[in-house]
């Protein structure tokens, strides 16, 4: 078995040269990988420039950017680990206006947070029944359910349209 320190033959200068050596490479393999990562996160950010222009997207608030950056980097992930086989292969996801909301924000405004008026069991509309026998008029200025007529004023509408009702 050789030593590298306290050999009489691999003098000790020689290995801090050997040291060095293997310091720099992979100083050098980790520059090389952080390369790659700044040019996907390049390319990512020349993509979410691209998508802020198609959607018409702008932030007002200090820093907002840079927060709807990262969201949509989670999204951007999220789409093509399931395009690139982790999700389901009957259908794939895109980039569309709401990849910059986190689900909790999509949920929060479009999904469920209006509620619907449910129709009142009670209702005073009429409903005709068989054998009920109606009157022959009903002024419904009476019941309340026309409105009273307005002044048009200088429009002019109103008189080409008593016009066009002459003239046919």
């Amino acid at each position: 078995m050789a030593t590298l320190v306290g050999s009489s033959s691999f003098p000790p200068h020689h290995a801090l040269l050997v040291v060095l050596v293997l310091l720099s490479l992979s100083f050098c393999s980790f520059a090389l990988d952080m390369s790659i990562i700044d040019y996907d996160e390049a390319l990512l950010q020349k993509t979410y420039e691209a998508w802020l222009v198609k959607h018409a997207k702008a932030y007002n608030a200090i820093g907002e950017k840079e927060k709807r950056f990262l969201i949509f980097k989670e999204n951007w992930k999220f789409v093509q680990e399931h395009n690139n086989g982790a999700g389901n292969n009957e259908f794939r996801l895109g980039l569309n206006r709401f990849a910059d909301l986190t689900n909790e924000e999509y949920r929060a405004m479009f999904m469920g947070t209006r509620k619907k008026k449910l129709a009142s069991r009670n209702s005073a509309r009429y409903a005709f029944r068989d054998g009920e026998t109606l009157p022959t008029t009903v002024d419904w200025r009476e019941k309340g359910a026309v409105a009273p007529v307005k002044d048009q004023g200088q429009c002019g509408e109103f008189s080409s349209f008593l016009l066009l009702q002459i003239n046919i």
